[in-house]
């Protein structure tokens, strides 16, 4: 009898640790404290030349988009990787299927970390749930004096196992037009590109989608840096944009990098699991003549 409850209380404690492990935000005292774990990888997202200079002890890097996270096509659709050519990253990696994945970007603007929140949507989106962002990034974790070098780690090749896309994450071209008038369209860009003042080389056309709330990614972190809002304040939040807390809601911007910030917020921070990601956006959305687009303010005429 003492055995089988002392070997139910292992199983619950190693449940329990799993479960923490695989909690979308960790801060830096946990990075701290699990950089020898074994099982979990850090995965550095900085600019090669940020990374050569400093990382996390340990840390691999990739480079986003160019390592084969996203492809900008000519006809302005942005395309993801398949599933093989997913698992062929990670296996390059190190990484394999039960590898608990701690994504680390600079931490220095919402920016930086709109790259890791893309990188964790593609986890996600290919069925890797055991993954984490670590909030305020390289940055936060010097701060509390983490060990960092300029080491680049070598690591043994995996085999990881492709698996089937999670559908329900993403939001393309077609269900943003059938959406229309419908579902909550969240346009993360800066608010001079929503109003139609600026556009970036990604988009043909200035403007936003008609009906789309504005909802800028810097509003979503402390001082526009590098650490995201707490819960509550992350409401108060949504609720000055106008922007309801659960439901049916799409989140876009140029392309998906933006977008993956305000859509992990959502899904993730804020537990709507009915939040998608466009990852084409307006790149996509403006290539195409008959998308409807409202420019609120034009200086043009």
């Amino acid at each position: 009898m003492r055995i089988s409850i002392l070997l139910a209380l292992v199983l619950w404690i190693g449940l329990a640790g799993r479960v923490h492990a695989a909690e979308p935000l960790v801060d830096a005292a946990w990075a701290i404290a699990n950089l020898r774990t074994p099982g979990i990888i850090f995965l550095d997202v900085q600019s090669e030349r940020n990374y050569e200079r400093r990382h996390v002890v340990g840390a691999v890097h990739t480079l986003y988009p160019e390592a084969g996270w996203r492809t900008l096509e000519d006809d302005g659709r942005i395309t993801l990787p398949t599933p093989e050519e997913f698992a062929e990253i990670m296996s390059g990696l190190g990484i394999d299927n039960d590898t608990h994945v701690v994504i680390v970007a600079t931490g220095s603007s919402d920016r930086d970390m709109a790259v890791a929140t893309d990188v964790y949507w593609t986890f996600k989106f290919f069925a890797h749930d055991e993954v984490s962002i670590l909030n305020g990034g390289l940055n936060a974790f010097r701060a509390a004096r983490g060990p960092v070098d300029a080491q680049v780690p070598r690591r043994a090749k995996t085999q990881y196992e492709a698996k089937r896309p999670i559908a329900r994450l993403r939001a393309t071209y077609d269900d943003v037009f059938a959406s229309l008038g419908v579902s909550d369209i969240i346009d993360h860009r800066p608010v001079g590109h929503f109003l139609g003042l600026n556009w970036s080389s990604y988009v043909r056309r200035p403007g936003t989608i008609p009906g789309a709330k504005n909802l800028p990614t810097d509003w979503l972190m402390r001082d526009g840096a590098g650490v995201f809002r707490t819960p509550q304040e992350l409401l108060r939040v949504l609720n000055h944009a106008q922007v309801p807390p659960q439901g049916r809601l799409i989140n876009i911007a140029d392309a998906s990098l933006e977008a993956s910030l305000g859509w992990f917020v959502s899904y993730e921070l804020l537990n709507n699991k009915a939040a998608r990601l466009y990852v084409g956006g307006f790149s996509e959305w403006t290539a195409r003549p008959t998308s409807p687009m409202v420019r609120r303010v034009n200086v043009d005429n």
